[in-house]
């Protein structure tokens, strides 16, 4: 499975569950509302986060790459 099909499954399946475990506590509407709207703020920093750091980490191992093939920009 490669990492990207990865990342999709382990969202979909975080986001699944925070949805279901919203719903079946018992809170007004405006709560639920409000809690699945900062569940979502939550959620989206936490995946700009984990995209930077593979960012990052890709451009890393690439300059590492170039370094060790003696291609220097």
């Amino acid at each position: 499975m490669s990492a990207q099909k990865l990342l999709i499954a382990t969202l979909s399946g975080f986001v699944a569950g925070v949805a279901v475990g919203l719903m079946v506590a018992p809170a007004s509407g405006s709560e639920l509302r409000q809690r699945i709207a900062d569940s979502a703020t939550d959620l989206a920093g936490n995946v700009k986060d984990k995209i930077r750091n593979f960012r990052n980490k890709a451009e890393e191992d690439l300059n590492d790459l170039a370094f060790d093939t003696g291609d220097d920009e």
